[in-house]
C-alpha cells in the first residue's frame, strides 16, 4: 500500500511495525500468490539513514520491534556517515543493546546485492528500508537482496515530497506524484520485482 502521513515519529515506527503483522488494513502490493503473514519468530532488518527525522524514525522502529517476542533478531544497516556523537545514534549502545549494527556507505552507487549480502551475512523475513532515495546502488541492492531472501515483507519509507499537490488538503492517495523522482522509481523496481511491498510516504 501507500499511506502519506504527518505525525511523530514514535507513531510512524509503531505503524511500520505493525505493518509486517497485518497489512490486510490498507491495499496491499506485491505478490497476488503469496498470503498476508504474521510476525513469527522473524528476523528483521532496518536500512538507517545518516540522521534527520528518518534517524529517529529508525531508532523508533527498532525500540518497538524489540520489544515484540515474535521477531528473532534485528540488524539495523547503518549508513556510515552518521554522526556517533549525536542522536538518537548516541543512544544505540543504551537503548538498544540487543540491536546488531553494521555500518556500510549507504551513498555508494555502486553497491550490489551481492555487497550488501557480504556485510550482511544472513538472510531476514522482514526488511524496512528507512535510507534509500532510488533504485539505484545501495537502494536497488536492498530490494534485489530482499528479492533473493524471499521475504514476507518490504517496508519503504518514502516522502510526501514525490506528490506534485494541487489545492486538495489532506491530499488523497490518489494525487499525482513525480513520476521521475527516485522515491517513485524505488516503489516501482520493488513493484516489477513482484515483492510484497508497502510504501510509507511521511
Amino acid at each position: 500500500y501507500f499511506f502519506a502521513t504527518m505525525v511523530s515519529a514514535t507513531a510512524i515506527a509503531a505503524l511500520l511495525a505493525t505493518a509486517g503483522a497485518s497489512v490486510s488494513a490498507f491495499s496491499f502490493q506485491g505478490s497476488p500468490t503469496r498470503p498476508r503473514t504474521s510476525l513469527s519468530m522473524s528476523a528483521a532488518l532496518i536500512v538507517q539513514n545518516k540522521g534527520g527525522g528518518h534517524g529517529e524514525l529508525g531508532f523508533q522502529l527498532a525500540k518497538n520491534l524489540s520489544s515484540n517476542s515474535k521477531i528473532s533478531s534485528i540488524t539495523i544497516l547503518q549508513d556510515s556517515a552518521c554522526s556517533d556523537s549525536k542522536e538518537p545514534f548516541v543512544s544505540y549502545a543504551s537503548d538498544i543493546p540487543d540491536v546488531k549494527v553494521v555500518k556500510a556507505d549507504l551513498a555508494d552507487e555502486s553497491m550490489t546485492a551481492e555487497d550488501m549480502q557480504k556485510l550482511l551475512g544472513q538472510s531476514y523475513e522482514y526488511v524496512w528500508d528507512n535510507a534509500s532515495k532510488g533504485a539505484v546502488g545501495a537502494g536497488k541492492a536492498v530490494v534485489d537482496c530482499a528479492k533473493a531472501w524471499d521475504s514476507k515483507l518490504l517496508t519503504y519509507v518514502s516522502s510526501a515530497g514525490i506528490y506534485q499537490p494541487d489545492d486538495v488538503f489532506p491530499m488523497p492517495e490518489t494525487t499525482p506524484t513525480k513520476e521521475t523522482a527516485g522515491q517513485v522509481l524505488y516503489e516501482k523496481y520493488a513493484l516489477d520485482n513482484d515483492i510484497p511491498f508497502v510504501s510509507f510516504r511521511p
